[in-house]
């Protein structure tokens, strides 16, 4: 039994290689996110003199970590609605980044937000809270508010925490009603 030298194999190989070439691929991900929808960023072409009712902070919901998945959904939602909001399986259409605001701002904030997107037929956005890693106490403070104002916005069907790429346990995805 003789053995074969590498350089067979290779050189074999690569002659059955010869001339072929590689395929293209033609697959679509059909739920990527665009780079940058529509940011949330000038407030003045968005204040409208109709805002939702304050959110309470008196109502607190049970108090989440910084990597705690959460996730809320209203009595009556799909529970395919459901899946595909945990899985990030849904279009972002617009976003909103609260990091660095005091509570009062980012409850402001996220009421006028909420508010323009419902009026513009905008249904799932994703909100950046943040982790609280830089919060004074052990547990995230915006996330835990964020956490509990959304529970209590009557136009929100669902929130959930997001996946990896889209900002992990330090955001969610949020399903509007549409108006």
């Amino acid at each position: 039994m003789t053995k074969k030298h590498p350089d067979d194999d290779f050189s074999s190989f690569q002659d059955a290689v010869k001339g072929v070439k590689p395929l293209k691929n033609d697959r679509i991900d059909l739920y990527a996110h665009p780079v940058n929808p529509r940011p949330f960023s000038d407030r003045n072409q968005y204040s409208d003199n109709q805002q939702a009712p304050l959110l309470s902070d008196v109502r607190e919901s049970v108090e989440v970590t910084s990597e705690e998945f959460i996730f809320f959904a209203r009595p009556g939602l799909q529970m395919k609605a459901q899946k595909h909001l945990r899985q990030g399986k849904v279009t972002i259409e617009d976003h909103l980044d609260l990091h660095g605001l005091t509570i009062n701002e980012a409850r402001d904030i996220l009421l006028e937000f909420i508010n323009f997107t419902q009026k513009r037929g905008i249904r799932c956005i994703r909100l950046v809270h943040g982790k609280g890693y830089r919060a004074n106490s052990n547990k995230p403070v915006l996330k835990n508010k964020v956490n509990s104002w959304l529970r209590q916005h009557p136009e929100v069907l669902a929130f959930s925490s997001t996946q990896p790429k889209d900002g992990g346990t330090g955001a969610v995805y949020i399903l509007i009603k549409s108006a």
